[in-house]
């Protein structure tokens, strides 16, 4: 085990190193001075000079780049343009909002498409299976951003169910530390962009465990399992258990889809997370957190594939021999 965790975590290395190559030359392609953003189009010469050179924009690219990569390896990420603090400081804060978010959603998906996927396999083409399948294929293929305004619009504005956005109300006492989020304030902010967020990545989830579970159904293993005769839910049991192998193989895809579903969610619902620091970040030509926050999503992205590889592995040694 130990030769393959060594070579995952070079992989590992060297797909963070081409993510933030990529991202560093690539936002500076970008048209746009932050100099003006920073100050406004009237600003003089001399003063966008001085802003360039205090935010190391005056060096050529190869030094630049250079300086941002041995930064980063020592954990400094640079300074915001924006925030005039410290890259790290701000993703702190801006990650755990978004974790709070996806993370819930992404065991709601799960637990509720292992659910539904078992319930639909082992009642095939019956009326619950295709009303089940159905409905949450419809809310896969209806644009995100349409079903989170349709939501908002209906369980915010029109019945008053939830709050209209942001992740706290305005005014309110706010609680510092980790406890903020178990507050019955943001809780209520939470509650419908998870459900909505769930609700789109349900289905991969659902077919999966349905699919597979169809196939061990007809295995020879159950088909002993009736000849001796067990009950239904016993070898339903039996089925699910040896139907989650697939599921743990679909954890990045949907860990990935989930961090750039969660972008769109969080603009539509004014959540205060990575997703919508990106969009601003970008509007205002903000090179360092542009480049933080990229990497912290890159980061997240790669580290949950190298977890699911190693459990997997784990699960079926085999995987070891390829």
């Amino acid at each position: 085990m130990t030769p393959y965790l060594t070579k995952r975590l070079g992989v590992m290395v060297f797909t963070l190193w081409i993510v933030v190559t990529v991202t560093f030359f690539l936002f500076r392609a970008v048209p746009g001075d932050p100099s003006l953003v920073l100050i406004g189009p009237e600003i003089e010469a001399s003063a966008a000079d001085s802003i360039r050179e205090s935010f190391g924009l005056d060096r050529s690219l190869g030094v630049q780049y250079w300086s941002y990569l041995t930064n980063a390896l020592q954990g400094d990420l640079g300074m915001s343009f924006r925030y005039r603090v410290p890259v790290s400081t701000v993703l702190s804060e801006k990650l755990a909002n978004t974790a709070v978010l996806v993370l819930p959603a992404m065991l709601v998906a799960f637990g509720l498409g292992a659910l539904l996927g078992s319930l639909t396999a082992s009642r095939p083409n019956s009326r619950l299976d295709r009303l089940i399948t159905q409905l949450f294929l419809s809310i896969k293929s209806a644009p995100s951003f349409w079903l989170a305004t349709m939501a908002l619009v209906i369980f915010s504005l029109s019945l008053g169910l939830t709050p209209s956005g942001g992740m706290t109300t305005p005014g309110a006492p706010r609680v510092e530390g980790f406890e903020r989020f178990f507050s019955g304030d943001v809780l209520s902010h939470l509650i419908l962009p998870l459900v909505i967020l769930a609700a789109i990545f349900t289905v991969e989830p659902l077919m999966t465990m349905r699919t597979s579970m169809i196939e061990i159904l007809n295995d020879d293993f159950l088909e002993f399992g009736h000849a001796k005769g067990f009950s239904r839910s016993r070898i339903t049991l039996h089925a699910a258990r040896n139907s989650l192998l697939p599921m743990v193989s679909l954890v990045p895809s949907i860990a990935g889809h989930l961090i750039a579903g969660s972008v769109i969610i969080e603009i539509v619902f004014s959540w205060p997370g990575m997703g919508r620091e990106i969009v601003d970040a970008v509007n205002r030509f903000d090179y360092p957190m542009m480049q933080g926050t990229f990497m912290a999503i890159a980061a997240l992205a790669i580290l949950v594939n190298a977890v699911a590889d190693i459990v997997y592995t784990y699960l079926d040694p085999r995987v070891r021999l390829t």
